[in-house]
């Protein structure tokens, strides 16, 4: 197959941006003809790999929402695709990965924990109202065959706030390398990086990964160190965003227990260093985290607003949040897995839900969902 994906940047400490880079490559060794429709991307030497540069307006984030949108539906337009995927919000695709979630239920959500003049100012934000658009018209207008939600709740969300049909919204579950991301780090890794970082082997360690800190909860993660009742834990904190002002959310006599890194490669020898792994987002898709996580051994701490919770059973393979904004219920939570015997059982438990869920199960649902779609097309050519 000829395949377009669309996807305006990729960053190191995107894990939507990752899990694509991962995707394509599975694609291209498949034998497909993958072409690349980028701003800024990283480059390939895989010779199934073709990467076409988009043009933005860098002056604002509008600006360069819309430009971006515009030059892409015009440059795939000059050539003829199989799939035309598209992981942004723009106007030509027949394929739209739903991985940033749905943009009406994330401000719904943001709303809630900020003032209500902000929320006002929010919700006129001219960006805001933009992507709205490009949102409603993505779902509402007919002319995007089918939506692959990263998790049900995704679906339900789009379900709620637009007229799509539901047939044509497909749950596809991200898919985890279960070889870079396993269990047997620890016995490699995890000496090495508690040494790095200062951690006693003793300690329980707590881990957070993910930019963005607003959007996943780390200010309640923060304040929910005042209510753990172990006295020998720290924190590691890896993503990027103000970490400055995010600190002052933790009190200041346990600020000395929280360590912060900026993303780095190598992410899976720190799951194999931590103990615990906590995401409490206020709105999440998925949270590739949680399944790397999960991959990892760790038992996972996350909330009802991620599409991880779908498939994570509380009190087996993870714990559950209902409420993201309580820091006393994510402590709640954190202080349960204080029993060793507890994460080990819940971390088995956890590596054994991972595995269902492979880059290559991923590959092959995308695959069958493209299919459809070309057979689909077929009929509607065919002469009467």
């Amino acid at each position: 197959m000829k395949i377009a994906i669309i996807r305006r940047k990729f960053v190191l400490y995107g894990g939507a941006e990752q899990f694509v880079q991962g995707y394509i490559q599975q694609l291209a060794e498949a034998g497909h003809d993958i072409h690349i429709f980028a701003n800024q991307w990283s480059s390939s030497d895989h010779p199934n790999i073709h990467l076409h540069h988009v043009r933005a307006f860098k002056l604002n984030a509008f600006i360069r929402t819309l430009s971006f949108a515009w030059f892409a539906a015009r440059a795939v337009g000059k050539e003829s695709f199989d799939i035309i995927q598209s992981h942004e919000k723009t106007w030509k695709q027949n394929v739209y990965r739903v991985g940033d979630g749905c943009h009406k239920e994330w401000l719904d959500q943001r709303k809630r924990f900020i003032p209500l003049l902000k929320g006002l100012f929010l919700s006129c934000n001219p960006f805001h109202r933009l992507i709205l658009k490009l949102e409603k018209n993505l779902f509402e207008s007919g002319h995007c065959k089918k939506f692959i939600a990263i998790s049900q709740m995704v679906k339900n969300d789009i379900l709620k706030h637009y007229n799509c049909p539901q047939e044509n919204i497909s749950v596809v579950y991200n898919g985890v390398d279960l070889t870079r991301f396993h269990p047997d780090n620890k016995n490699r890794h995890r000496q090495n990086v508690r040494k790095e970082l200062g951690v006693p082997e003793n300690s329980v360690l707590i881990l957070f990964v993910g930019s963005g800190f607003e959007r996943k909860g780390l200010k309640a993660l923060l304040r929910a160190t005042q209510y753990l009742r172990s006295e020998d834990w720290r924190m590691l904190i890896i993503g990027k965003g103000k970490w400055g002002k995010y600190l002052q959310f933790a009190p200041e006599n346990l600020r000395s227990r929280i360590i912060y890194k900026e993303p780095i490669p190598g992410i899976e020898k720190y799951y194999s260093a931590a103990d615990i792994f906590a995401l409490p987002s206020i709105y999440e898709p998925f949270g590739n985290a949680n399944l790397e996580a999960l991959a990892s051994g760790l038992p996972v701490i996350t909330t009802r607003h991620c599409g991880a919770a779908d498939i994570i059973q509380h009190g087996q393979d993870g714990l559950i949040v209902g409420t993201p904004e309580s820091s006393q219920e994510i402590a709640e939570n954190i202080n349960i897995l204080f029993d060793p015997s507890l994460r080990q059982s819940m971390g088995q438990n956890g590596r054994a839900l991972a595995e269902k869920f492979s880059v290559e199960k991923n590959t092959r649902e995308m695959l069958k969902t493209y299919q459809e779609i070309i057979a689909a097309q077929g009929k509607q050519n065919r002469p009467s």
